[in-house]
């Protein structure tokens, strides 16, 4: 299965529920139980090292460093005093909508020099978590499509059980979805992309389909939704100003696809979150832990931006 979402699909499993799609933590202190989590963890050692144990195989990983525990793995993470790590945890609810084949990759990446550009691409998302500006939320959910779909196209090793699917991605899809990011709150078609590239539409679904593993329009719509949530979540915008902010000129078509997605309204989504009487899907790795210490919002912006003088060559934008 390709990038995307069959809406179908996932109504069932999402239903009243909410779920989050990443979160970050910064230890400086860590002596956890073993964990079994949904998703996706990348980790990078800000300061000192770390020993990290998966399945009974310890490995201790030095600042600069990366690795990922993957989805379903059991593992347990130590941060002596002095060290520092930052845990990027993207959910399943995520990684489902955007590259759901990598919930059943097996595979690891064994070298770090395979790993620097996605280490630098996680640093850039921890940048703008910390920035206040209008297109923030946007400028996220790019660039966790980004870590996902690098990390996709660096695995080495590929089980036979689950094979890579248009790992080499047509131009000109790569072009689409670079536009429908920068413009999926706009007035899309498929002539937009007919006309421009001189193919016809039959063509163009076909193509789209075989790349992404989901047809134009459900994929434009799951960009939208997943976008719209932020302002559901944070903003007290009225349900109709939010969908046309996000590409629904329709409000009903909004509230449509919103609950064939999520399984609730825009409304209830927006009240089981800010009245905290939703059942957010946290997984239990947060919770069962003996002793863990998070960085103070000062310490964060100084250690990434040391980590960044030191180690990171990207400019994040």
């Amino acid at each position: 299965m390709g990038f995307g979402l069959n809406l179908l699909r996932y109504q069932r499993i999402r239903r009243f529920v909410v779920r989050n799609i990443y979160e970050i933590k910064y230890l400086k202190y860590s002596a956890t139980k073993y964990r079994n989590h949904i998703g996706i963890s990348f980790f990078v050692v800000l300061k000192g090292h770390v020993m990290v144990t998966i399945k009974e195989n310890s490995n201790q990983y030095k600042e600069g460093e990366t690795f990922v525990v993957k989805h379903n793995e059991w593992y347990k993470l130590d941060v002596s005093e002095g060290n520092i790590v930052v845990q990027i945890h993207l959910y399943e609810s995520l990684i489902s909508t955007m590259i759901p084949e990598l919930l059943s990759y097996h595979q690891y990446i064994q070298n770090q020099t395979e790993l620097v550009t996605l280490r630098d691409h996680l640093i850039c998302l921890c940048d703008l978590y910390l920035i206040q500006e209008n297109n923030r939320n946007l400028k996220i959910m790019k660039q966790l499509i980004t870590i996902l779909e690098f990390y996709r196209d660096r695995l080495t090793v590929y089980s036979k059980e689950c094979p890579i699917v248009n790992r080499h991605m047509n131009p000109i899809i790569d072009e689409i979805k670079d536009y429908i990011y920068e413009h999926y709150n706009e007035r899309i078609t498929i002539n937009t992309f007919t006309d421009k590239y001189h193919i016809s539409e039959s063509y163009f679904s076909k193509l789209f389909k075989e790349q992404m593993g989901v047809n134009f329009k459900d994929y434009l719509t799951d960009i939208r939704l997943l976008n719209s949530t932020y302002d559901l979540i944070h903003t007290q915008e009225k349900i109709i100003d939010i969908s046309e902010k996000h590409g629904f000129y329709n409000v009903s078509s909004y509230i449509y696809s919103f609950k064939l997605y999520y399984g609730v309204t825009p409304k209830k989504y927006r009240d089981m979150i800010q009245r905290k009487h939703a059942q957010i899907e946290r997984q239990s790795f947060f919770n069962e832990v003996d002793h863990e210490r998070d960085l103070s919002d000062e310490e964060v912006k100084y250690y990434l931006k040391k980590f960044q003088g030191d180690y990171s060559s990207m400019i994040c934008t």
